[in-house]
């Protein structure tokens, strides 16, 4: 017996790896097959017990139907007799519903008398069946007489009576059949689902011992060749990189150890060039940090001017960028030591390497196909190399290096000049796009003034610092009709051009900022009350002066101020300006409040009629409508 089983599984070790999990394949199946038939096996007899169980149920309703209407028949005939006798009843209902439960009850005999029933219950189903029909037709007899001569009806009741009771007692019968009959049905189908589930665990617990045996030894079998090879795989992760595995032949098993002997000796190789990659990587690590630690674009070019110095020592090399409107092209950094070759490209797209999208090098620019800003140089012919500075895509400059005639950059020098280009072009943009990012997040895109909360920023870092300013707060007065009669459009150009008649009156050091809506903030450094008075009075007169320049709807502002050691927080003296600028409101406009002047009911004098005030002139406003 052991050599029946060993001898086939030796040769299955010498098979390849395809033919051993097929073999598994085909056991899988095997096994699954043998629960398959025994299932099979068993669906006939329990399918079988089931239908007399159905079979059974028909029957037993038909009966239930016939009970039902076997009564409902006795109830016609007492009807029949109390025709014209008890309210409600009429021959014709009488009638009708004998004739309804007469043909009802036929119907559910018949269907009884088709089902295939056997022995001692297809007997009694048939004794049931004449007793009920004969029942049935006297019972039909019995209405017509009672209908037409209740006392030959009444003398016939005895007979009624009889033949009543004897088709019950045969439905009783009948049911009683049905009833064991059924149980009995019950039984057969319980034992049978019984016996299926016992045959079918019996077959599972086999076949799967079976199979599991079968999958096993094929599964040593593959083991026993992976683990060979697992071992060399593991003693060349381990370093040991001149370790080699036999090749046993060439099936899969041979086939692995063949790719891993060749990865190792591809691993070899790699390490090597890394090593050498690595090696020369430091420039590129070096690089990047010293980039990430340039807060700003005049920073990064610094960096960019030192690491030229390690490209090459000897090779005039210079970083051109494009200004904002990305037309030209300005020099932003050169060579520590060798100075700028003088490159004479001046916009971005006329750079050969920019247009290319990469970096191209010419070993000598009087060659047919070198770039002809190479030509005409002071130093003769040249060779060089250009590397195009980009940032997501975008060509913002390009890093250009010469050299002497036959003696370009090397290789290393070529590469180390292409990383300087791609990092020098990721910072720079990153740089401008925060910048411009800032920019963006701090300003009032349509006045152009700082926006409210960076200048509550400013002014908290400002009192944190003890530096003195005065805060005054601005409304436009009326803002809300010059927007009803000239519209919106209008309203945005009067923001606009309040704003820039601020910043004509404004010192450089000076805080402007559109603070909501028609409402302004500015904060004036080192500036006195007096001197804040003045400076509102002189945004009054310049508003007045280029609204009648310019033709443009009259307007005026209100100004309250205040100074900031006047409150120990932020949110107090924004509220004493607050408080001011609604009192200059309230005295009629057009006018400066400082806060303690708010608070005690007094207000700066409005200005003079001599200083034509810029009230709201509405004649003026209607005839430009």
């Amino acid at each position: 017996m052991a050599s029946l089983f060993l001898g086939p599984l030796s040769r299955l070790a010498n098979c390849s790896l395809t033919a051993k999990l097929t073999v598994v394949n085909v056991l899988l199946v095997l096994c699954l097959g043998s629960v398959v038939a025994v299932s099979w096996h068993m669906l006939p007899a329990e399918a079988t017990a089931g239908e007399d169980v159905m079979l059974l149920n028909r029957a037993q309703r038909a009966n239930q139907q016939v009970d039902m209407l076997h009564d409902a028949l006795h109830s016609d005939v007492l009807q029949a007799l109390l025709v014209n006798q008890a309210p409600g009843i009429t021959p014709q209902q009488v009638q009708r519903s004998v004739r309804d439960n007469v043909v009802s009850m036929r119907e559910e005999l018949q269907t009884l008398h088709r089902l295939p029933l056997t022995g001692d219950l297809r007997h009694q189903v048939v004794e049931a069946r004449l007793a009920t029909l004969s029942y049935g037709s006297l019972a039909e007899r019995l209405v017509e007489l009672a209908l037409t001569d209740r006392p030959a009806a009444v003398a016939e009741m005895e007979v009624f009576h009889s033949a009543f009771e004897h088709a019950k007692a045969s439905l009783a019968r009948q049911t009683d059949e049905l009833g064991r009959a059924s149980e009995a049905a019950h039984g057969v189908t319980r034992e049978a689902g019984r016996l299926a589930r016992e045959r079918l665990a019996v077959a599972a617990v086999i076949t799967v011992f079976v199979g599991w045996c079968c999958v096993a030894l094929v599964a040593r079998s593959i083991r026993r060749s992976l683990t060979r090879l697992r071992d060399v795989a593991v003693a060349i992760a381990d370093g040991q990189l001149d370790r080699r595995t036999p090749v046993p032949g060439r099936d899969e098993v041979g086939t692995l150890a063949e790719a891993i002997n060749q990865m190792a000796d591809h691993l070899q190789q790699m390490i090597d060039r890394t090593r050498r990659d690595a090696e020369q990587g430091v420039f590129g690590t070096e690089l990047v940090e010293a980039l990430e630690m340039a807060d700003s674009e005049p920073q990064a070019h610094a960096v960019v001017a030192r690491a030229m110095g390690e490209v090459s020592a000897d090779h005039p090399m210079e970083l051109l960028l494009a200004d904002s409107s990305n037309a030209n092209l300005e020099r932003a950094a050169e060579h520590p030591r060798a100075g700028s070759p003088g490159c004479g490209v001046d916009a971005a797209f006329s750079c050969v390497a920019v247009r290319r999208g990469h970096a191209v090098q010419f070993a000598d620019s009087d060659a047919l196909n070198a770039c002809p800003r190479l030509r005409d140089r002071p130093q003769g012919a040249v060779s060089a190399s250009c590397v195009p500075v980009t940032f997501m895509g975008r060509a913002l400059g390009v890093l250009h290096a010469s050299g002497p005639l036959g003696r370009p950059l090397t290789p290393l020098q070529f590469q180390r000049l292409s990383t300087l280009g791609a990092q020098a072009g990721a910072r720079i943009g990153t740089v401008r796009a925060f910048e411009r990012t800032q920019l963006q997040a701090s300003t009032d895109s349509l006045t152009g003034l700082s926006n409210r909360r960076s200048l509550e920023a400013r002014m908290r870092q400002l009192m944190l610092a003890e530096r003195g300013f005065t805060l005054v707060m601005c409304d436009l007065d009326h803002f809300k009709r010059l927007n009803d009669t000239h519209g919106h459009p209008a309203g945005d150009d009067a923001l606009r051009l309040f704003a820039e008649v601020v910043r004509s009156c404004s010192r450089e050091g000076d805080l402007l900022a559109r603070w909501g809506g028609e409402e302004f903030a500015f904060v004036l450094l080192d500036t006195s009350a007096e001197h804040a008075l003045a400076w509102c009075e002189r945004v009054r007169q310049r508003l007045a002066q280029t609204l009648k320049q310019h033709s443009r709807p009259a307007f005026t502002a209100s100004f309250g101020l205040t100074q900031s050691g006047e409150a120990p927080t932020l949110e107090l003296l924004v509220q004493r300006a607050d408080a001011a600028l609604y009192r200059a409101k309230a005295l009629g406009r057009d006018r400066a409040v400082p806060a303690d002047a708010a608070s005690a009911g007094e207000a700066a004098a409005p200005r003079a009629d001599s200083e034509q005030r810029a009230s709201v002139d509405m004649r003026m406003m209607a005839l430009q409508d």
